[in-house]
């Protein structure tokens, strides 16, 4: 038996497996391992001399209330024309052991005589068959060969994060699910949406009709906007619980909520700079009136309450950020214990750090100059989105045609992207890189700011930074680039 370990370490945690450094012989071996292109790379590869080949039918032996795991390999399945049947010589078997050492999110996948994914949860057995998927061919095929081995996996992060703003350019519900699926693929969990902002207020609050029947008409540079509806949320939500993803709604405020001030201007303070939709891209100069907290307070009550009925997550995203007032602080700390007594948490960008936030709060960090010591002392843990390393606005290379460049002048390339190095923060939960759509028209354009850069998140979110290498990891993405393909995604460089 010839054995490669590769750990990709962990948290703090007695239940975690460990495994000897990565070096240069384990990077030649995983190297002539063509068969093991895996992203992200597992936590431990044993490999198992022979192969198996996989005939035209397979028995399936799944368990029990396992809706995520099963809908995979049923897909999987299905794409690759293998027929299930009780006849079959081959076995396919799922178990749900809650005594294994894993996270929810981790799995053991064996492939010898048959292939069995074990975990501890269903979402654990759900990235069993997304590795499974990474190492069977993209596209239907007359026959199978799969490595025999053992696989035991679990990521380093809870949060592995994609943000897309839909305010700025609206996108369509079909497109996100077709992101979510996406997602899945890289083991990516938590897809947060910036739902509104100055140019656009995208989901539906029936308090307050007019926040969609005026406020989501436009959006940059003008167009039809959009919105939607309560119903259709829900079905993403439902659609991403099977894909292991966490939808994260962000509403924005205090500032950057002109589409509010155009829908209903009493939120506005009398002096406010307009009272009308917007199409610009200029920031940080609209605001809730602070001063008139018995109107502003009602509203965020109201649309907070709506909002926790449309999405289970326990983190509802607030904003809170590019607005000075004297009454800012006291304006998160309320928003804080409105969503608190709703039984939720709270999520804003890093300025939010200047109200006293529940310990259980987070903070999405994004400005590489902000000091957020003040935040770290009181025990309040981060989510990297640092601009120079994961704002997807910058161009794949320097000077991209309809990229920012104001975080870093030389882009976000795939190589920056993966050269971050979250273990250099404190009290981490995790990475998130989000695309701002200013300049982002179209579906096209979506996936070309955000394919194939997100599945280095998903590398760096996923392995220790010691077992990490990013000439290894171009080998393996150039492999994977037939599931990218597949999944029909008009990724930069394609």
């Amino acid at each position: 038996m010839c054995v490669l370990q590769l750990a990709c370490g962990g948290k703090s945690d007695s239940s975690a497996r460990t495994s000897p450094e990565l070096t240069s012989t384990h990077i030649a071996l995983a190297s002539s391992l063509s068969p093991f292109n895996l992203i992200p790379y597992p936590q431990e590869l044993t490999v198992i001399e022979g192969q198996l080949a996989l005939s035209e039918t397979v028995k399936l032996v799944l368990a029990d209330n396992t809706p995520a795991s099963t809908q995979a390999i049923t897909k999987l399945l299905n794409h690759l024309q293998l027929s299930v049947s009780d006849e079959s010589t081959l076995t396919i078997r799922f178990n749900l052991d809650p005594s294994l050492s894993l996270t929810e999110e981790g799995y053991q996948l064996r492939i010898d005589e048959g292939i069995e994914i074990s975990a501890v949860s269903d979402v654990g057995l759900f990235y069993g068959v997304q590795t499974l998927r990474q190492l069977l061919p993209a596209q239907a095929s007359a026959n199978y060969v799969l490595p025999k081995v053992d696989i035991t996996d679990q990521p380093r992060y809870a949060w592995r994060g994609s943000m897309i703003d839909v305010a700025r350019h609206f996108i369509s519900i079909d497109y996100l699910k077709r992101h979510v699926e996406r997602m899945a693929l890289f083991k990516l969990n938590k897809l947060h949406l910036h739902l509104t902002d100055d140019q656009g207020w995208r989901i539906e609050i029936k308090a307050y009709p007019k926040l969609t029947s005026i406020g989501a008409k436009t959006q940059v540079n003008g167009g039809g906007g959009g919105f939607y509806s309560q119903e259709q949320m829900r079905d993403l939500v439902a659609f991403a619980q099977l894909h292991g993803v966490e939808i994260i709604p962000e509403i924005d405020m205090p500032g950057h909520i002109q589409a509010a001030i155009a829908s209903y201007n009493e939120l506005a303070c009398e002096d406010a700079k307009s009272f009308e939709l917007y199409e610009g891209m200029q920031v940080g100069w609209s605001s809730l009136c602070l001063d008139k907290p018995e109107i502003i307070y009602p509203f965020v009550t109201s649309v907070l309450s709506e909002l926790v009925d449309i999405f289970p997550t326990q983190y509802i995203h607030i904003g809170g950020d590019e607005i000075e007032h004297v009454r800012y602080a006291e304006f998160i700390e309320r928003t804080d214990n409105i969503l608190q007594n709703l039984g939720r948490k709270t999520i804003a960008w890093e300025e939010a750090s200047k109200g006293e936030l529940h310990s259980d709060s987070l903070l999405q960090l994004w400005n590489d100059e902000y000091d957020i010591q003040s935040a770290i002392d009181r025990n309040i843990h981060l989510v990297l989105s640092r601009c120079s390393y994961t704002y997807f606005d910058h161009g794949n290379v320097a000077g991209q045609e309809n990229t920012f460049d104001w975080c870093t002048k030389d882009g976000v390339s795939l190589a920056r992207v993966y050269s971050f190095k979250p273990e250099n923060y404190p009290l981490v939960v995790g990475i998130e890189a989000p695309l701002w759509t200013e300049m982002v028209v179209d579906e096209a354009g979506a996936d070309n700011r955000l394919w194939p850069r997100l599945s280095a998140i998903a590398e760096v979110a996923w392995s220790a930074e010691k077992h990490r290498d990013f000439a290894q990891f171009k080998q393996r993405l150039s492999v994977i680039k037939t599931h990218l393909d597949a999944l029909q995604i008009n990724y930069y460089g394609k």
